[in-house]
């Protein structure tokens, strides 16, 4: 048998199987030596002997030694009672974060799920015994959106302007579109929505600054997208990060301000889980220093970083949908905003 072509392939089968069949999660069984001369004549139809099995076992481990996938006089393959185990290669992706990336997947709506097959099929050992995600779903991505975010991604790297339509989405369908020419900036996720964040040419050419001209787009809202060559890209070659920054600081529930603002907030409840719930309902997202901790006698004072956008005054509301809680706000700006959207909220009733 050792002369035969199958010999020669042995050892990489050894070296698949272990990879790819043999978790390196110490929970599981690991495999006899029984299971893998099974394994190799399903693979190749030859009985190979044990001592030559042996002998590739240690060829592996000494390849392994020598590439730094495992520490020096570590053994990758070795044996406990009767089965072998193998250890972690250096930089693999273990059990549990494979499995928490298919569950990221699957509860995902804009994620093709068909990628999670392609992960089973690359990490099998790690989801066997009819293994399921935490949530599935059945909603499969489009090409096209797949097909936008590599195109926004290349206009990014590349420094190339996009133009394209964008909408409402009403029954399906995008209407009130308009067409842009932005120069983008960067990607962002939140809410379960990627979004472009780029500089507006238009509001450019109109006059602002292109601070004043960063605007977020959600790309599920966008239509008839391409690049603009002939446009001048309008991004930031340097201080780049520091813009981002400082506009992402400034953003609520994915709208902006050009603006940012430190409001100081107080809650008080004499109910102790109330207050708190209002609390982290409220800051949640939120950049958020404490002030005043003083939630044992009902109150807490915190300052928020944020723009006097829609959404935060949103969140200002909802506060008040807490029992018995009460809202004092320190800006003398945000408060008589805030004043002006409720009196224009009662004047519709």
């Amino acid at each position: 048998m050792a002369n035969s072509e199958n010999s020669k392939i042995k050892i990489l089968l050894l070296y698949e199987y272990f990879m790819r069949l043999v978790s390196g999660d110490s929970s599981e069984q690991g495999a006899t030596m029984q299971d893998i001369i099974t394994y190799l004549h399903d693979m190749t139809g030859t009985e190979f002997e044990r001592k030559s099995i042996y002998s590739d076992i240690d060829r592996i481990n000494a390849c392994m030694r020598l590439l730094g996938k495992v520490d020096p006089d570590t053994d990758w393959i070795y044996r406990e009672g009767r089965r072998y185990i193998r250890g972690d290669v250096k930089g693999e992706l273990t059990l549990d974060e494979a499995r928490l990336i298919v569950d990221a997947i699957n509860t995902t709506e804009f994620t093709d799920s068909g990628l999670c097959e392609k992960i089973k099929l690359k990490y099998p050992a790690y989801f066997q015994n009819g293994y399921k995600s935490l949530v599935s779903h059945d909603n499969k991505a489009m090409q096209k959106p797949i097909s936008l975010l590599n195109v926004i991604r290349t206009s990014i790297d590349e420094k190339v302007p996009l133009t394209f339509k964008y909408g409402y989405i009403v029954a399906s369908g995008i209407r009130a579109a308009s067409v842009k020419v932005v120069s983008p900036l960067a990607l962002d996720f939140e809410n379960s929505h990627y979004y472009l964040i780029a500089v507006d040419n238009n509001e450019v050419a109109s006059g602002k600054s292109r601070e004043e001209s960063i605007k977020r787009y959600r790309t599920d809202r966008m239509r008839a997208y391409g690049y603009c060559p002939r446009e001048q890209y309008l991004g930031f070659t340097s201080q780049k990060d520091k813009i981002l920054e400082k506009y992402l600081k400034n953003s609520v529930d994915a709208y902006a301000s050009s603006d940012s603002y430190h409001v100081e907030i107080t809650l008080k409840c004499s109910d102790q889980k109330e207050l708190l719930r209002a609390f982290t309902g409220f800051t949640e997202d939120m950049n958020t220093k404490i002030i005043s901790d003083r939630i044992d006698n009902g109150e807490i004072k915190f300052s928020v970083e944020t723009g006097l956008i829609p959404p935060f005054f949103t969140k200002l509301f909802k506060v008040g949908l807490y029992k018995d809680v009460s809202l004092t706000i320190g800006n003398d700006k945000a408060r008589q905003m805030y004043k002006s959207y409720l009196e224009s909220a009662i004047s519709y009733l």
